[in-house]
This record gives C-alpha cells, structure tokens and sequence, in this order.
C-alpha cells in the first residue's frame, strides 16, 4: 500500500519519544500550520512560482500577476525574485498571500493554497514555507495516507487520526515529509475532502488529553502494545489484541547462505575475478556492506561470501520478534595474510534487538516483525510473517474492513483505541479571504494578431499576439477554433481544414476581455488533386479516359512520349494516345489551376493478345550457320548474342524457322525470343557447342633415357601418349599449349602416338615420334638386407653390371651382375651399425651409391643378476650395455631400466615376498632379446606392519582384525595393556576386552622378533539413541515447546511429517523450542538427536485445548420484515440481541454453530447488534443495519403537454425518479426531503407514453406510473 508503512513507523517513534500529551481545551477557532515544502521539491537553488490570481508580497507594494511565471533564487544573504530576466527585488525572505484564498499559487509545478514565505537556506536553497488553515492542510495529507477510492467511514477514520496527530504541532513550523506527515498541497480529491469536513475539528483523547493516534497498513490479525513496541509506559488504549478485520498481508524473506561461491577461486588472485562475481540477494548485502564500512571497516570495498546464520527470536506478548542474530562471512579488497591471499572475515552478532537487524538487513519483503515461521535448511533461511508495520493502534486496511462491513468511524476508531473519547477541538472555521477590492480595470485592447499563411491542407492556425492572450479564429462570425498564446505571445490553434479562398478573421482578447482588431487570412489552395482515376487501356485502345478535379490538366506519360488534354467541369477527360504494346507502362497526373500536382501512379497496358510462348531452339555449333527450331506459326523470330542482335527472321505457317547467323565462338550463349501481336516471349537460351578438333600435337624428340615426352597443341588439351595401344603417359597442356607428359623409360625404336583432345571432347590427329637410343651410367642398384651374421650382400642392378661393396673407402669385394641384373658378392662379416656402400658401373659411367646399414640380428647374453631379499627393492647386476632390463614374475613386468655405458644396471620394484620367483632379461636397441636370468627371493624378517583394527562401539567385547602372521597382538587403553594375543596362520586375530565407553580410544601393537610395529589407535563409536525427551504439556495457545533430554541433544518437533520447529537442548537436557501455535488435537511427535547422530524414539503430545473468549459471530442480512436473527459462532455460546443498547431477545447457538434468535420486526436503518458469551467471556459486537426492502409508493403525476419542458409530482421523501419513453431514459431527478420532484425533459409529442418511477435510497423501485402526453 502507498505511504503508510514508512510513515506510520517515522511517527510513532518520534511520537512516542519526543511529543508530549497536549492537554484539550477547547477552542474557538480552527488553527493554522506551516509546513516547510521539502519532499516534494528538494534542494533547489531556484524555484519558479507562477499564481493562478493577484497575488500581493506582504510589506511591499510589488504584485504578482496572475499566469504569469517568477523565479526565486538563492543568495548568500537571501532570495531574489525575478521576471524573466529582470530583478523585481532582493529580500532577506519574504511572503506572498492571495487576493482571494480559493485561488493557489503553483511552485515547480505543485499548487498550494494560503501564504507562502520564501526563506534562505543554509545560504544555497530557497525554502518555501506554507501557512494555512489545518483542516486544508489536513486535505492535502489523507490522501497521501490512504486510497481515495476507499469506503468515506474508513477514510473519516483517517482523517481524525491525523488531525488528532496534527494537532500536537499547530502553531509550529513542521515539513512535509514523513517525519511529520506527508503533505501534498493543493491536491485534493472529493472522497478525502468530504472526510475531512464531515469530522471537523474532531479529535481522539483520553483523559482529557490528545493521544498519539498512531496506525500502520496492517497488523498481521493482532495489535502490538506501545510498551512492547517502544518501551515506556503501557498505555489502555494500546493493547494487544486480535483483529478479525486486518487481511494480515502475509509476506517472505529468504536469504541464501552462500552468497559467492568461493569454490575454485584464487584469492592469491582475487583481482581477476573480483569485478565480475556479485552477491545472490543484493538488496541485504548491499546494506550489509554499508553497515560494515560505517561500523568495522571505513572507506574499504567488501563482498559477502556467506550468511551462514541469521535469526530473530524473543516474540513479545504481541508475537512480534524482539531480537535477532546473524553471522556473516566476508571480504575486506586488499586485506591479505602473509601469503598474500585474502582473509575471510567472520562476524557473529548475537542479541541485537529486533529493528536494528532489520534495517541491518533492510529488506522490503520483511514488511513487519510479526514473524510467524521460520525455515532453515542447508542452503537458505526463509522468514515467513504478516502484517505491514508496527502493528499498534489502527491497521488501515482493518479500518476499511470494517466500514465496508457497515460500521461508522466512531465504532472503528473505538476498535483500535478503546477506552478513548472522541471530542471537538473547534467549531469554527478559521476567516478565508473569499473577496476582494477590484482593481483598476484594463481598458486598453491587444494590437491585432499577426498571423501566418493558411492552406487548404491545414489544421492548425499560427501566428504571434499579446503574452497570455486568448485567440479566437473565425469564418463568417462562426468560431472555428481557440487558443492561447504562451509567455512570448506564440500561439497554435487546432482548426478544421477550410477550403480555399475561405476569410478567416482572428482577434485577440486578453485578461480584461479586451478583444483587438481582426486579422483576416485567405486559405490559399495548398492540396493536390487527388490521384486520377483511370479507365482500363489495352493495346487496342487510341484514347485514355478517366476522372479527376475539375478542369485539372491532365498529363499521360507512356515510355519517353507524353500526351495533354484538361478535364472538364466535372472532372471527365480524354487523352488521345497512340496504340501501346501489351505490358507498356503509363504514368496519369493531374495539376489544379493552383498549380498543385497529384501523384502519377503507373499502370501497365492491357494485352487483348498473348504473347508467344518460348520458342523451341537445336543445337547450334561453333561450325553452323544457321540456327533452327520452332515456334508460334508466322511469329518474329529475334536472334541475339548477350545484348548484340545477330539476325531476325520469320517462322513458316508451320511454326519452323532457320535464320542464317555468323559463325559463334564455342561456349558462347545466344538468347532467341519470338514476337508477335501480344507481345514477345520469354527467351530460349542455347550455348554453342565446340565442334572444332585440336591440330595435331607437335612433339619434340625422345630418346631411351627420357622419362617424358614434350611438345605443343591446342591451350588446356589433354595429350595422351600412347606406345602401341598401351598409354604410357598423360597430361593438360598449358594456357600457352606447351605440354610435358611424364613416360617410363622407352626402348630404341619404340614407335610413340601423341594426340590432343579439347574440352568439348574433340580430338585432333595423331603424331608419332620414334625413340632413339641412348647410352647412360647405371641406375642405383638395389641392395637386400645385411646384418652383423650376413657374408654375402644380394640385389639386383643393370644387367652385366660391374657391383662394387664398400665400408667406408675400403672395398670389401668386387663382382658381376648376371644377365638378368641379379648379383651375389661374398663378404666378410661386418659389425652391426656399419655402413656400407653399393655402386653399379658399365661404360657410360657409374650409378650413384646405395647405403646399406648393417643390421644387429645378436642377442645380448644372459644378465648376470645379484641376491634379492624380501626386503629390497632394486635389482641389480650387469648385461649388455644400455641394454633394457626387465624383471618379471611369470609373464607380469614388475619394473623395468637401462644397463649403463658399462654394462651394470639398477631396477626399482615392490618388495617381494620370500621365495618369489624373478625373470630378469635384457633387450638391445635392436630388439634382440637375451635369455632369462632366474633369481629367488631370500628372506628377510623385518618389525610388523600397521595392523588393521574393525569397528569398535561402546557394546564390544572383542578387538577384531588383521596383522603380521603369528605376531604378538597388545591392546592398550591409557597407556595401560588391558588384553593381549596371537594372530593366527591366517593373519586374524580376536582378543577379549571390557566393554569400553565411547569417545575411548583403544591402541593395537604387534610383536615379533624384529621389534613392534607403529600404534593403530581406534575411538570407541556412540551407537546408544538418547532416551525418548521429557515433554511439558502444550495448549493450543502456545507459543513453545519445553521439556528435558540428553545434554546439548538437538530437539526435533514434527506435525505429521511436517517438520514445525527445532532447537538444542543446553548442558543439562533443558530445552524450550519455539513453535507456531497448534491447533487443539493436533498430535506432536518430539525426538532428541545427540552428537554422534543418533536419533531417540519419539515423544508424542497432544495439543490440548483452551478457552478463549467468543469470536466475532456472521450475522445474515436483516430487513425490515425479519422476525428473526440468524447466523453462526462458537458452538453452546450464549447469544444476545442488542437494540439501542438494550437486550431485545437472547438464545444459544446448538452444537453445528447456527442459531436463530426471534425478535420483533425492525425499522429499516436499526442497528441491531449479537454479542456472544462463554465462560470466558463476551465476543466483540457484530452491528448489522436493518435494509430497507420495501420499494415506495408509485409516484402522483402531474399533467404533461407537448409544450411541456418539466414533470412534476409527488413520491417518497429524497426518491430517484426516472422518466423513460419507451426504453430510453429521457430525464432523471430527485424529489426533496418533503417528496415534491420537478424533472425538466425535452418537449414531448402528443400521444408519447411516459413512464415515471421512484426509487428510494436503499435501490427499490416503485412500480410505474404512464401518463400520455397532451
């Protein structure tokens, strides 16, 4: 709700702090107030003020004209007041007051009523400060308390609680913001005014004293104490009290618990992501991080990584929370430890009072402190409440509850400030100027306006008059438009277009109703003619023909040709024109005499004949002369290349044509399109095939030692070589027809075909070219694998050839290739890694070398491995150097290195176990492998490994687990050995011990004959559930659950398996929990849960039930024919029927709630009133009004004639009458409080029906009366 909140909070506390109790005494006179106008205008070193009337500067001869704008400014001294530019007078401060007080004065755009002072302020701002009457003042607060559209008995409620506070600072200079009450000026509405008058002067008091009439948007379904609120003194008519009207206005507050995910972030390096990460709910953190600066770390930048724990808890007797706790985790930029990464600050505040915590958090969700839940899980903490402010006196939203329900201001204000006295504080309104002097009177006219050209097209008339100045334009004495000029005398009147030619006649009147001299303007022609309409053309047609603006020249454009003629006085024209082709676009304008030209839409013209369909193209080459195809029988026949036209021709009566053309160039594209009557086709497009071969290559001589074949032919040619029918080779020519095609080596004499073919497929002839022979050196020989084992090297090379074997520039042999070019030379055997070279010679010359490594085909022998104890983890011994070793259980590598340069090696391995079996082998570089070297691993005997321990509770008996076989076993407690024993065969052991509590710590050691091994040191586990909690009984109006457990348990409380609250038990088992009340029945399962996890059975109680005192009944609409009340309410509750105070009937309401009380009928308008009784005491009072459901009397008519302007009669006393003729309502009216009615209608014909009904303030409806008219 707008306003209420923040005001009602602001007030009460400064109510209740600082005013005192005025005493009343009563007066005479309505007071006045001065308001200091801060909210809604700010600081401002200027103002504008602009009167709506003569306004006078109090002790001064300067005036304020009316309508007209001033400036107010800042001094160092005090203000200055100016008009436009010039200085109307320097003051300290000074006041302004109206010649009549109805008319306000607007400053910045906001008007207010009465005096206004203009003050300096700290020497920089202008301060206006506004005196007026309270009860105005009143009318331009209300409204900013509450919606004016609310019920007038909600709002009267308003309006004397805040005259009731106004009044303890009349006389006092005070301000508009919500340290007082917010105070809007002059901007009233009808529903808050009306509340104001009709409570005038009306005060609430007690003792004779003014109250401090707080209130709040909503209390939740409950009031709250001012004692309980703001300390102090409990005051009678601030109780604590529930509310069945206040619609409780539920609201939520979540907050999550990490804020900034830390997780994976450098806060060595936290400047790279400090800019980008923010806080989940940046509403509480950012006020959180305000309070920190201000209170722990000045002038620094924070973020909030965590709010781990925030609560509020300590309701007061109303149910409003009293304390709170919060813990919060954070960053402080730039504070860093030793390593330079930033410290996580935590901060725990514990027992701070409920309103500090919430403006800490100044949340707007958490809009009271009326919490009713709270839920905390592992990522957030959600507040669940109601109610919207403080709670204590009135809730507004319960006052209008309760009007809508019937009640009057009085009952409501009596609800929400009991045992107060509602008085008068005055009586008589304070004097308002309503009069004054008249001044002189202005006689003195404006000068004539000047005003600017008018076209026929415009809406708005223009020009220059007096500043201020009413403008009136007219057309043969008709007024066709008003206005006023502004502050530099412009002015813009909205009129309807007038024609041309049309007088326009325009004065000026000014403030004294002096009216000038008349302008007059003559609307000149200003609009186009309207776009011709044009007849349908075809391509038969000689004449255009069309209407458009009388007499208007009339321009056709068709292509580059135009053609004219003017319309006639009825706007018909004929254009002659030449016949168009089909399709050919025209383009129609028309231009007035005014010179105004239209727009010239085109339109194409209509074919009466089709054009020809495409026609059908063959296939044209680079070789043909003509081209041929068919189409449409005698049609045009159009042959282009691209936008060149080649030649044109006529199809025979049979559709063929052949038109002869120039020879195209292959790949070009030529379009044929056809003609005739109706048009030309769309167009065939045909590419001219390439039917031209290449000329035969030219190809350059080849001899047996060429591996290609060159020459020239046709650019981009694919040349085939071919040796008999075998292709040999192929290849593109280039761009510039050169072409080299890769060949195998050819024989002497071998007989070679060449031939080109183009893209299009065509080949050219082919040319031959014969191989010569040529003699050359060998090509290198090929050489078959040697190793270090091989004694002869084996290839192949040229046939006959002369095979030389060298190491280095030793020759080891010589020899000759057979006839078929295989060799086999004998060697001796040669080191692994030498390299030896192959060459083959005839006598042309001698090949170039092939190397040939000597491969290593030897296997390193057996490694020589040293002893292996249990205890050891390397192997060690020597093999071939850098050898790789592997040590192997069976086929298992358990670890693996290189001998070194000398041969020796080292290999890591897990220890083994005595007597496993290791395969040592070694590896060359070129994968030889040598045989495997076996070792066995001896024995060694070493102190006993840590031994396993299995679980142990505070139930066990035994120590259970494993260990060194045949190992001692001590168990120890305390340093002392409380058990002893041997592990078995299998490792195993068990050894017997007293049952242990939990939390001890028991140790296991081994023995053997070596030494102990490390301690195993096992806590004994908590397995016992706590005992199911003690539980103190819980009514249906508690608040808390209490009882005794184990100590420090954690209190879990359930409703079915909804879980309702929690809390810890402390050091003695005592625990209280906070719970939301429970309905009477309802069954609360309590378990205890202790620090080991541990759940006890449950605990169940059963809220049980307590009386209070009866709710408000339902009481069913009352008429003045009920001769009974009826409704529902606390069952067996006694029920008394009230009229005028006094009990009427009485009764009881039966088991199911309803009852049914008789009584006698009562006057419409009664308030009767059921008030309920039990054994704790009275209900409120439910009022219900007696409806009024009997419709009045049909009214008596009087006479009507058809020359008759009024109806008149007689009915019920302030009756609606209606006067319908036929169904249509014609007139309405009201009867006066003596029942005489005079309705004025319209003149009626002679024999018109009439019908006339009364309808009475409750909405019933006579029935009706027909006269006819005379």
């Amino acid at each position: 709700m707008r306003k209420l909140t923040a005001l009602a909070l602001v007030l009460s506390v400064l109510l209740f702090q600082f005013t005192p109790l005025a005493s009343v005494k009563a007066e005479t006179v309505e007071p006045v107030v001065s308001v200091k106008l801060v909210n809604y205008l700010g600081d401002q070193h200027a103002i504008t003020i602009k009167p709506s009337y003569l306004y006078t500067i109090k002790n001064s001869d300067l005036v304020l004209n009316a309508n007209t704008e001033y400036t107010v400014t800042a001094t160092t001294q005090g203000v200055t007041l100016k008009q436009g530019s010039t200085v109307l007078g320097e003051f300290t401060s000074f006041e302004i007051t109206p010649s009549l007080y109805k008319n306000p004065v607007s400053i910045n755009g906001r008007q207010y009523l009465g005096d206004v002072a203009f003050t300096n302020e700290k020497g920089t701002y202008v301060r206006p400060v506004n005196t007026l009457p309270i009860e105005d003042y009143l009318k331009g607060v209300v409204p900013n308390e509450v919606y004016t559209s609310w019920n007038l008995q909600a709002l009267k409620t308003q309006a004397v609680a805040a005259r009731t506070y106004a009044m303890s600072y009349a006389g006092k200079v005070i301000n508009d913001t919500v340290s007082y009450q917010v105070y809007g000026g002059y901007t009233w509405y009808d529903s808050t005014n009306q509340a104001v008058d009709q409570t005038f002067g009306q005060v609430v008091t007690y003792n004779n004293k003014l109250i401090n009439a707080v209130f709040s948007s909503s209390n939740g379904g409950r009031t709250e104490s001012n004692s309980n609120a703001w300390g102090g003194t409990q005051l009678s008519y601030f109780p604590v009290k529930e509310d069945p009207y206040d619609k409780q206005t539920p609201w939520t507050l979540a907050i999550q618990k990490t804020q900034i995910d830390l997780t994976g972030k450098d806060l060595a390096n936290y400047s790279a992501w400090w800019n980008t990460v923010s806080e989940k709910d940046k509403t509480v953190t950012d006020n959180l991080k305000s309070w920190l600066v201000a209170n722990k770390h000045p002038g620094k930048t924070i973020k909030i990584t965590s709010i781990p724990k925030v609560s509020f808890y300590a309701p007061s007797s109303g149910g409003r929370v009293t304390k709170g706790a919060i813990t919060v985790d954070y960053l402080v930029k730039g504070d860093v430890d030793s390593s330079q990464k930033l410290v996580v600050h935590h901060l725990e505040l514990k027992d701070l009072t409920s309103t500090k915590l919430k403006s800490m958090l100044n949340s707007r969700a958490m809009l009271s402190l009326l919490v009713t839940e709270t839920n905390e899980t592992s990522t957030s903490t959600t507040f669940n409440g109601k109610g919207n402010g403080h709670g204590v006196g009135m809730s507004q939203y319960g006052a209008q509850k309760m009007a809508s329900l019937g009640k009057d201001y009085r009952e409501i204000l009596d609800f929400y400030y009991p045992t107060t006295t509602l008085l008068s504080f005055y009586t008589t309104k304070y004097p308002r100027k309503e009069q004054e002097q008249e001044p002189p009177k202005d006689t003195v006219a404006p000068d004539a306006p000047s005003v600017n050209a008018l076209g026929d097209n415009q809406t708005s008339l223009t020009g220059v008059t007096e500043p201020n100045a009413s403008v009136i334009a007219k057309v043969e004495n008709e007024v066709i438009g008003t206005g006023l000029a502004d502050e530099a005398g412009k002015f813009a009147i909205t009129i309807a277009k007038q024609p041309a030619d049309t007088k326009v006649s325009v004065t000026s009147k000014d403030a004294a109703e002096n009216e000038s001299t008349a302008t007059v303007v003559t609307v000149t022609d200003q609009t186009p003619p309207s776009v011709p309409i044009v007849n349908e053309v075809s391509d038969q047609d000689t004449t255009l023909t069309g209407v458009t603006e009388a007499n208007a020249a009339v321009t056709v454009k068709a292509g580059d040709a135009t053609f004219s003629a003017v319309a006639d006085g009825n706007g018909t024209f004929t254009v002659s024109i030449p016949v168009q082709i089909g399709g050919t676009t025209i383009a129609v304008s028309a231009k007035d005499k005014a010179g105004n030209e239209s727009q010239a839409p085109s339109f194409a013209v209509k074919s009466m004949l089709k054009a020809p369909l495409a026609p059908k193209v063959n296939e044209v080459s680079d070789q043909d002369t003509v081209i041929k195809g068919t189409t449409e029988a005698n049609a045009t026949v159009i042959v282009k290349n691209g936008s060149l036209q080649l030649a044109t021709g006529k199809a025979d009566a049979k559709g063929n044509y052949s038109i002869s053309i120039a020879k195209q160039k292959a790949g070009s594209t030529l379009y044929v399109t056809v003609q005739n009557a109706g048009g030309t086709s769309s167009a065939t497009a045909v590419t001219v095939q390439d039917k031209t071969a290449p000329a035969a290559p030219k190809v350059n001589a080849v001899s047996d030692q060429d591996t290609k074949v060159t020459g020239s032919a046709e650019a981009n040619a694919a040349v085939t070589v071919k040796a008999g029918t075998t292709t040999v080779g192929t290849a593109k020519a280039g761009a510039n027809g050169a072409f080299s095609v890769a060949i195998s080596l050819q024989k002497a004499n071998t007989k070679l075909s060449v031939q080109a073919k183009d893209a299009a497929g065509n080949s050219s002839t082919v040319s031959t070219v014969t191989v010569t022979a040529k003699q050359k050196a060998p090509v290198k020989p090929t050489v078959n694998e040697v190793s270090d084992r091989s004694t002869a090297v084996t290839g192949t090379a040229e046939a006959n050839a002369t095979v030389v074997i060298k190491n280095g520039s030793l020759q080891l042999a010589a020899g000759k290739a057979d006839a078929k070019g295989n060799y086999s030379i004998s060697i001796a055997k040669q080191k692994a890694g030498s390299n030896l070279s192959v060459t083959a010679g005839n006598t042309a010359g001698v090949s170039p070398a092939v190397t040939v490594t000597v491969q290593d085909k030897t296997a390193p022998v057996t490694p020589k491995v040293n002893a292996v104890s249990n205890q050891d983890t390397v192997v060690t011994g020597s093999t071939e150097a850098g050898a790789e070793v592997h040590v192997k259980i069976d086929k298992k590598v358990i670890g693996k290195g290189n001998a070194k340069s000398d041969g020796t090696f080292s290999i890591t391995i897990p220890k083994q176990p005595a007597a496993t079996k290791l395969a040592v082998i070694a590896k060359d570089a070129a994968n030889n492998y040598s045989s495997n070297a076996f070792v066995t691993v001896s024995a060694v005997q070493t102190k006993p490994a840590l031994p396993t321990v299995n679980t142990l509770t505070e139930k066990s008996t035994a120590v259970t687990g494993t260990g060194e076989k045949n190992a001692s076993i001590y168990i120890k407690v305390g340093g002392k050995i409380i058990a002893s024993g041997k592990i078995d065969g299998n490792g195993k052991f068990s050894v017997k011990i007293p049952a242990q509590k939990a939390g001890t710590e028991v140790t296991a050691v081994l023995q053997n004959k070596v030494g102990y091994s490390p301690y195993k040191i096992v806590k004994v586990q908590d397995t016992t559930p706590p005992a199911p909690p003690v539980v103190n009984a819980v009514t249906s109006l508690s608040t808390f659950l209490s009882g005794k457990t184990e100590a420090n348990a954690v209190i879990t409380i359930k409703s079915g398996t909804k879980l309702i609250a929690s809390g810890k038990a402390d050091t003695k088992g005592q625990f209280k929990v906070t719970i939301p009340k429970q309905t009477a029945g309802v069954k609360l399962a309590v378990t205890a849960k202790d620090a080991a996890n541990n759940y006890s059975s449950n605990t169940f109680v059963t809220v049980s039930a307590v009386q209070t005192k009866p709710a408000l009944p339902t009481v069913a609409t009352l008429t003045e024919k009920s001769t009974a009340v009826t409704g529902t309410g606390e069952k067996n509750a006694s029920i008394y029927i009230k009229v005028g105070g006094k009990i009427i009937a009485s009764g009881k309401i039966d088991g199911n709630g309803k009852f049914s009380v008789k009584i006698p009928a009562q006057k419409a308008g009664t308030e009767v009133t059921a008030v309920l009784q039990n054994k704790v005491g009275y209900s409120p009072y439910k009022i219900v009004k007696v409806q009024d459901t009997t419709p009045p009397a049909p009214p008596a008519v009087n006479a009507v004639t058809s020359l008759s302007t009024f109806l008149s009669g007689k009915t019920e006393a302030n009756a609606v009458i209606t006067i319908k003729s036929g169904t249509k309502v014609i007139a309405s009216g009201k009867a006066d409080s003596k029942g005489q009615f005079k309705v004025t209608i319209p003149k009626q014909k002679v024999g018109v029906k009439l019908t006339v009904t009364a309808k009475d303030a409750a909405g019933n409806t006579s029935s009706a009366v027909n006269i006819n008219v005379k």
